[in-house]
């Protein structure tokens, strides 16, 4: 009999923010699928670590590389996929866990449907959201009343025009490209409207309340809130 794969969102850093869900799976399953970048960290390892036993799991490292090529990622989702398919085919129940929630702009998302497309059982189970974290750091709302919200990552070429728009805006991993984004926001008299919160949850979070602090090769996992409304806790 096959497995199953759930493919788990753990929040953005914080453990005591995975639900109780995500811990349950975790002590259950028999095996842990663990995304690994460019860099060798095992962000996503290190936070669940903190509310269950991983030596006992078998562990899965999955390799997902940080780059544009679609080439190059399709293959490594491919082989990711066919890697949680060989546990499946032993009948074993496969949590592969992801930072925030695998419904949004997550890498797992793409093995997820490849698994499923192959016929496997699979189940998503969402997490909390680096932008919900963010904005509670910042002690405001992501949005009040009729407000729209727009999330976008900040490597979209297009983020200006939608700065142009109404509601408040998200910027999720804006890293490569948060210079650009901090100059379009200055141009635009946005400044005022934003703050930034650098690794929210994670060793070495930084919250920047003025974005002309903000270092330009600020971490992967910066997330930028713009609001209509200047920030009323500045």
């Amino acid at each position: 009999m096959r497995g199953k794969l759930y493919s788990v969102g753990i929040g953005p850093g914080d453990p005591e923010l995975l639900t109780l869900k995500a811990v349950r799976l975790l002590k259950e399953c028999d095996a842990v699928a663990i995304p690994q970048g460019d860099n060798g960290e095992l962000t996503a390892k290190s936070i669940v670590a903190q509310v269950t036993d991983l030596e006992q799991k078998e562990q899965l490292l999955i390799y997902m590389p940080m780059t544009k090529d679609m080439a190059v990622m399709d293959r490594a989702h491919r082989k990711a996929a066919d890697d949680v398919e060989a546990l499946l085919d032993a009948g074993k129940t496969v949590v592969y866990i992801t930072l925030g929630c695998p419904t949004v702009y997550a890498t797992c998302i793409y093995v997820h449907k490849l698994v499923t497309a192959d016929g496997y059982e699979a189940e998503l189970v969402p997490g909390v959201t680096s932008i919900c974290a963010v904005a509670a750091r910042l002690g405001t709302s992501l949005c009040e009343r009729s407000e729209p919200l727009i999330i976008l990552p900040g490597s979209y070429k297009e983020v200006s025009g939608f700065l142009d728009g109404p509601g408040n805006k998200v910027l999720m991993k804006s890293a490569s490209e948060i210079g650009r984004v901090r100059d379009e926001l200055r141009e635009k008299g946005l400044l005022k409207n934003a703050a930034m919160v650098e690794r929210c949850g994670l060793p070495g979070e930084k919250v920047y309340r003025d974005l002309e602090e903000i270092d330009p090769k600020s971490s992967y996992f910066s997330v930028i809130l713009v609001k209509e409304k200047e920030f009323d806790t500045k």
